[in-house]
């Protein structure tokens, strides 16, 4: 990425994935303005060519904050389907483990998880004893909740965006890693894989769901896909890009039956280290 300049608010970037340059990118359509979206003319990624200043996400941009807009947002918008969702949440955990914890006990030993982008913690509070909680959280307030619930199991949380979190942690330190709700979000996902696989040890997890580019409702859709969400969805992929980088980054890619079902916004995806 490009460095701050006084008074932006904004950083340009090439193509988080592969680096190649954003002015060979065609443009992908569905973004604003302000956030304009293209599409790599390399390895196929969606990004946006501009985003937030990390500053800016540490409270004003944050999950916690944005996510409540934008549920508001769909709700105002989308009334039928948004209300149909949010009553058929109970449908995500009919395989068990479309969840963070459930995830990581479904297939990491147990030992020290870490969930990157963990709000207060919620997600986490379901884990067997023997699980010890870790987060990552960039938005002070989640975190400090999050820690006090974490440290309470032997664990703690990491206030800062994921990348600079990640490297506060030991190498081979965690069984799991959860990257859910986070790749989409961070403006340097190659860099936050490479942390993951770092932290991770030899025998480890890290679960990764991101929205679906290649879904069948965004292509139904189109622009009132509810995956678009700017500027904090800041890139969209597909399980060929998301594959594509990860490999690149040392992992294994499978990719769960339940998330490529073609009313499925997301996808779920576990990655191994080789």
């Amino acid at each position: 990425m490009s460095s701050p300049v006084a008074g932006e608010t904004r950083l340009h970037r090439d193509c988080p994935s592969c680096g190649a340059p954003s002015s060979e990118a065609a443009p992908a359509g569905f973004g604003v303005a302000e956030w304009p979206m293209v599409r790599c003319a390399t390895c196929d990624l969606i990004y946006l060519q501009w985003v937030p200043l990390y500053s800016a996400l540490y409270d004003d941009l944050a999950w916690t904050s944005q996510h409540k807009k934008e549920e508001q947002r769909r709700l105002d918008t989308q009334p039928i389907l948004a209300r149909i969702d949010l009553a058929t949440r109970w449908r995500l955990g009919l395989l068990g483990d479309a969840t963070p914890a459930g995830g990581l006990q479904a297939w990491a030993q147990p030992g020290p998880v870490l969930d990157v982008g963990c709000s207060s913690g919620r997600a986490f509070a379901a884990l067997r004893p023997g699980y010890i909680p870790h987060g990552i959280e960039i938005d002070s307030g989640a975190a400090e909740k999050a820690n006090a619930a974490f440290a309470a199991r032997g664990g703690r949380v990491v206030n800062a965006d994921g990348v600079s979190g990640m490297a506060q942690f030991p190498p081979d330190y965690f069984t799991g890693v959860s990257l859910w709700s986070y790749l989409e979000h961070e403006a340097r996902p190659k860099d936050a894989l490479e942390q993951t696989r770092r932290v991770l040890k030899k025998d480890g997890v890290a679960l990764v769901k991101v929205p679906n580019f290649s879904s069948l409702n965004r292509r139904v859709l189109g622009e009132k896909w509810p995956g678009f969400r700017h500027p904090d969805h800041v890139q969209y992929f597909t399980p060929a890009t998301l594959a594509t980088l990860a490999r690149a980054c040392g992992f294994s890619v499978k990719f769960r039956l339940y998330g490529m079902m073609p009313g499925n916004d997301n996808m779920y995806a576990i990655l191994r280290p080789v």
